[in-house]
């Protein structure tokens, strides 16, 4: 397989990671919810029901596994109302947002607290949430624990 071939292969088939992150959930949340809405079986194997929504992969050494076809497995779970948190082409920028979190949740508790350290670790943090987006960020907020309102950066 060429890498064109390839690179189509893999934009069209994903792991539960992949989509898991699509709909703010983790891989084993995501099996979860095939199962769910019977797509996979009690042993994590894929259904009658999910017939052309998979392929199998089965690597020279090591386990089994399945790939998922990301256009079926939206559009299925769109039609049952659930729909992805943010259309996460842009992996690298989710993992970007829940660093900036991380960070925001520590900044927040140091200025909690009265430090100035915290007030400009806010202060630093402002441009590069833009970047990343505030949707993303409030995404990301809430996945690393995050109880407060969303961020709006008014005033920034």
């Amino acid at each position: 397989m060429g890498k064109k071939s390839q690179k189509n292969f893999r934009s069209e088939w994903r792991t539960l990671t992949e989509l898991g992150s699509e709909f703010g959930k983790s891989a084993v949340a995501f099996g979860k919810m095939l199962k769910e809405h019977g797509l996979r079986d009690s042993n994590g194997e894929p259904t009658e029901t999910a017939n052309g929504l998979f392929q199998k992969i089965v690597p020279n050494e090591g386990k089994p596994y399945y790939l998922w076809n990301h256009n079926g497995i939206v559009s299925f779970f769109e039609s049952k109302g659930i729909h992805p948190v943010a259309h996460s082409s842009d992996p690298l920028k989710d993992t970007e947002a829940r660093k900036l979190a991380r960070s925001y949740m520590e900044a927040q508790k140091l200025d909690d607290e009265g430090s100035k350290l915290g007030y400009l670790m806010l202060c630093e943090l402002v441009d590069d949430i833009k970047k990343v987006g505030l949707d993303r960020f409030n995404t990301a907020l809430k996945a690393v624990g995050y109880k407060g309102e969303p961020v709006t950066l008014e005033g920034w």
